[in-house]
């Protein structure tokens, strides 16, 4: 005995959306398989600190320690200090953070620090309750407070898509950030003056040549 037309449709679309299902399924755990397996892999650089048999809990470690020695990290408790950026970013009962250990993590370059390679940090979950400790986050505006944290180091975390990350349980807060103010400098106000009048200049020229070779 036959199915009626629309009973059939609804059998398909469920039939089709298991599939679908269990095909994400499959290849969110697969990825992630991947990625352990590619950092376990990887071999360790001597540049870096990477901990040793007599290497005590929560020992404090950078940002580049933890990338570029991220397999021998695994697991490990450690203690992370580092300049709270953006925003906090809360899930409930949880808050993702992010820490920059940076040249500029104590000051920026507005209050006399060099300009000293790239932006550096590292991503931290931790309680929405510990969060509130923190008054200033780093902006154009702000500079941060700098935080420091314990927690447990994944360098593959089963529980965020394989992402590298810190389960914080304490933060502390080591300075209070504060509001920044930019100064204006005049050179530059005036050659971004001069290059402004250039391309003002440049499109009434491209739009005059233009209007010739219509005609």
């Amino acid at each position: 005995m036959g199915c009626q037309e629309g009973s059939c449709m609804l059998n398909k679309r469920f039939w089709l959306n298991l599939a679908i299902a269990i095909h994400f399924i499959l290849a969110l755990f697969s990825g992630l398989a991947m990625r352990q397996a590619t950092a376990s892999k990887i071999a360790l650089n001597p540049t870096f600190a990477f901990p040793g048999n007599d290497t005590p809990e929560g020992v404090e470690v950078n940002s580049a320690s933890l990338v570029d020695n991220a397999n021998a990290w695994n697991g490990h408790v450690i203690t992370f200090t580092g300049e709270a950026i953006g925003e906090d970013m809360v899930r409930r009962k949880i808050a993702w953070i992010h820490l920059n250990d940076d040249a500029y993590m104590w000051k920026n370059i507005e209050e006399g620090a060099k300009l000293d390679g790239y932006n550096s940090g590292h991503a931290v979950w931790i309680s929405a309750d510990l969060i509130t400790k923190i008054r200033f986050f780093g902006d154009f505006k702000h500079e941060g407070d700098v935080v420091k944290i314990v927690g447990t180091f994944n360098a593959v975390c089963p529980q965020h898509g394989g992402d590298m990350d810190i389960h914080a349980s304490t933060l502390e807060i080591v300075r209070v950030g504060h509001p920044v103010h930019h100064i204006i400098n005049p050179s530059r106000a005036i050659f971004a003056g001069v290059l402004l009048a250039v391309a003002f200049a440049l499109h009434r020229v491209r739009t005059i040549i233009r209007r010739r070779h219509a005609f």
